[in-house]
């Protein structure tokens, strides 16, 4: 005989007297959403985010730039891995972000109006640095960047043109924004494609990577790229300046988990950071 509902309900009884405990098991995290202004009519939005009790100490900073069409979610969980070794991080919702992939990608089938748009955008990512060094906790030697596809593409120009950068991780990027509009764009061919080519080569990634030293590099490129292919890779590391490194993975265009764990521990190296414990203190460890 099936017992009657309400007599039932006393199956999910506790005891509510007593209060829930709590472990930490990992560091607070102060997340803000926030826009800031690049250009008097240009405001971007983006995500501040810190450790919820920040060191006496100044700290390491990391500018994030997200694939398209992602947005600035995209590297949270890594942003929070960063925030436990002590950094803190923006992240910046690109033109390209989902809400507004459709609009951007129309305006940047006009070469023209490509080259004003990839230059706004490297600007927007400057004044992100401003907001950054601008914090009193924040050291301005130790500056990192991480960008993803379209953003590794115009993070390495940020990074040859912007003295700032102490780090950067460029992921399944290209050294001409002519490759990704050849994928993007399948109206554009021929003559359309090399005049685009030619009206965006001196913005190119492949001019600036070549002076972003001292700053250090690693590229992280995927060895079953669905749109970046080896040969285009290996040419956007040859024209790097040095240092740098390139690893590989047996992922598809988004990478993998091991190429993630990969540049929070080349970060944590590369901006002398440690993981922290749960009482704030150091491990000594820059592992994530």
């Amino acid at each position: 005989m099936e017992r009657p509902v309400e007599n039932a309900r006393s199956l999910f009884d506790y005891d509510a007297g007593q209060p829930p405990g709590v472990r930490a098991t990992g560091i607070d995290v102060t997340i803000r959403n926030l826009a800031y202004q690049a250009a008097p009519e240009r405001w971007v939005r983006a995500y501040l985010v810190t450790p919820a009790r920040e060191e006496e100490t100044r700290s390491a900073a990391v500018l994030f730039l997200h694939p398209g069409p992602g947005s600035r979610a995209t590297f949270l969980a890594e942003a929070v891995a960063l925030a436990g070794m002590g950094a803190v991080s923006l992240l910046v919702d690109a033109p390209w972000a989902a809400d507004t992939a459709a609009t951007w990608g129309q305006a940047v089938t006009d070469p023209e109006e490509a080259v004003r748009e990839h230059i706004r955008t490297v600007i927007d990512l400057r004044r992100g640095l401003d907001l950054l060094i601008a914090r009193p906790n924040v050291d301005s030697e130790r500056i990192g960047f991480v960008g993803h596809s379209f953003g590794a593409l115009i993070g390495a120009v940020l990074a040859g043109v912007d003295r700032r950068l102490a780090a950067a991780v460029l992921m399944a990027g290209t050294g001409r924004f002519a490759d990704v509009a050849a994928v993007n764009l399948p109206d554009l061919q021929g003559e359309r494609l090399e005049r685009y080519r030619r009206t965006l080569a001196e913005i190119d990634p492949a001019v600036w990577v070549g002076r972003a030293g001292p700053a250090a590099l690693l590229f992280q490129s995927a060895l079953h790229d669905e749109v970046i292919t080896e040969e285009q890779s290996r040419e956007f590391f040859e024209r790097a300046s040095d240092p740098k490194s390139l690893e590989w993975y047996d992922a598809g265009h988004y990478l993998d988990e091991e190429a993630r764990r990969d540049r929070i521990a080349w970060l944590g190296k590369q901006l002398s950071l440690e993981r922290r414990k749960p009482d704030g203190s150091g491990s000594g460890s820059p592992t994530p």
